[in-house]
């Protein structure tokens, strides 16, 4: 029996609340007989328009539209399988415009940091962007092999959380920078530009974590092609568990019963 390893950066209890909190739009989406096909496409349009407002600084609102994106994201498969109209057609458009929503929001942030004249930060965003982008190819790269394993520090919730985080949390930027202008004028520091904290060391977090998590499945991927065992998927089970819970709070409620009507 291959050993269960868990991954990501996201506790498990953390997760279950996430899962607790997103049931009621799930149970509307299911009610209301929404395509997940059709879940998929708004939850990129979100997030692309999402990456457009960070491109022009525009923090809260590109926040707001990528948590709103990531719910949809979340629930577009969950809604599949449980109204039982999983496709395969249904996971490549969702496999796909997560690779362009995750192009626009990094785009984004490269956009607005060279905008501010930090062209360090901007830097560390494309490389992010790389890291992304390597580590759903590499994966992919081993399904197509027949290979399946979803190993690493960094999971695309991971990212999107992160990201999320630092929009939100850079509402107190104008004042932070405020303040350490006038600490470092007192000090004699002669500092006049910080970058948008906290927002610019996750991007730099980001780069860092998204290439080591392509490395971690490079490796994982080289232990499978030479016959070798790998820690069993953790992903699938973490979803596994996502959907009995949702099953469960589904049909408990009044209109549990009807999802499949």
């Amino acid at each position: 029996m291959r050993s269960e390893t868990r991954t990501g950066l996201i506790p498990d209890w953390l997760d279950a609340w996430f899962t607790r909190s997103v049931t009621p739009v799930i149970r509307r989406l299911i009610v209301a007989r929404v395509n997940p096909n059709a879940i998929t496409v708004a939850a990129f349009t979100l997030t692309l328009c999402g990456g457009v407002f960070i491109a022009f600084g525009h923090l809260i609102t590109a926040c707001a539209l990528i948590v709103a994106g990531g719910i949809l994201d979340f629930s577009d498969g969950k809604v599949a399988a449980l109204t039982n109209r999983v496709t395969v057609f249904g996971g490549i458009l969702d496999s796909i415009l997560d690779r362009y929503a995750d192009a626009a929001v990094y785009v984004g942030l490269t956009i607005f940091f060279a905008r501010g004249g930090h062209d360090a930060t901007a830097l560390a965003a494309v490389l992010a962007l790389v890291g992304s982008m390597a580590t759903s190819y590499v994966m992919a790269v081993g399904r197509a092999h027949g290979y399946a394993f979803r190993t690493g520090v960094l999971r695309r919730q991971d990212r999107v959380t992160l990201i999320a985080a630092g929009l939100l949390l850079s509402v107190g930027h104008t004042l932070l920078v405020g303040w350490l202008s006038v600490t470092a004028e007192a000090l004699g520091l002669g500092i006049t530009r910080v970058a948008t904290l906290p927002l610019a060391p996750i991007v730099w977090l980001l780069a860092l974590l998204t290439n080591l998590t392509a490395f971690q499945r490079l490796v994982a991927l080289r232990r499978l092609a030479q016959g070798e065992q790998v820690p069993g998927d953790a992903g699938d089970a973490l979803r596994a568990r996502q959907l009995r819970a949702l099953h469960e709070s589904i049909d408990r409620s009044p209109a549990g019963g009807g999802r499949h009507g």
